[in-house]
């Protein structure tokens, strides 16, 4: 990594010591508490973190192991959590990337893309220059991993005095960070519909299919403010 590059490497390493990132590491803290109730051995704790590094994802994947269901089952499991970030790789990369970017670095920074990466690129990468964007990213993320993986340990050990309701609370910091990230980074009409659209249609969906909710509330809503903005869009 070039000089410069490292600077950026630096400076990306220092935002990972945000607010966003103090929330991942509460959010890890009540995983490695989670793991260890599991009893599941820390080094799986950790492997976890390095190697999925999303935490619906991890979380599903210690409920299969610690019932003895079979690697492929929980591999497919697994697999079905992580498909809700492809959209947001997708979306991220473009922002990301430019002429110079070593394909090695884009395929580093395609490994940590989850909700907290997600959010936080899309909201401060555009206000660099496009050569900084990649060496930001990743050091933000390699200043993520270093939290995390501290926040894991720390949990596991501290699980045997931590009352069960708080480290299962602490879980769900993650998914309302992510939420009122959403509604702050809307900024376009039909954004702002769709997360409308989805909030509304989730309630219904949780005690009509709990499990399929998430999926068919973002389906629905989504659906429905495209067709209304295309609509909208086709009388101007």
């Amino acid at each position: 990594m070039k000089a410069n590059h490292r600077q950026f490497f630096f400076e990306g390493t220092r935002t990972s010591f945000s607010p966003a990132g103090m929330i991942l590491f509460i959010t890890f803290f009540a995983y490695g508490a989670l793991v260890s109730g599991s009893n599941l051995p820390l080094e799986v704790a950790i492997g976890l973190t390095i190697f999925v590094f999303a935490i619906p994802g991890q979380v599903v994947l210690v409920d299969e192991i610690a019932r003895g269901s079979s690697l492929i089952t929980a591999a497919i499991v697994t697999t079905f959590t992580a498909i809700r970030l492809l959209p947001l790789t997708v979306s991220m990369l473009p922002v990301v990337r430019n002429e110079t970017t070593p394909k090695w670095m884009e395929v580093v920074i395609c490994h940590f893309v989850a909700v907290t990466v997600w959010t936080q690129s899309m909201v401060v990468l555009p206000t660099l220059p496009r050569e900084q964007r990649a060496s930001h990213c990743l050091g933000f993320c390699c200043g993520l991993m270093v939290l995390v993986t501290i926040g894991t340990c720390l949990g596991f050990y501290a699980a045997h005095i931590l009352p069960k309701n708080i480290a299962a609370a602490t879980l769900m910091v993650t998914p309302i960070y992510f939420f009122l990230s959403l509604f702050n980074t809307a900024k376009v009409r039909v954004e702002q519909l769709a997360f409308a659209f989805g909030t509304i249609i989730a309630i219904p969906l949780i005690f009509m299919v709990p499990n399929f909710s998430l999926i068919g509330s973002g389906l629905i809503g989504g659906t429905l403010a495209y067709l209304i903005g295309r609509k909208v869009k086709k009388h101007d």
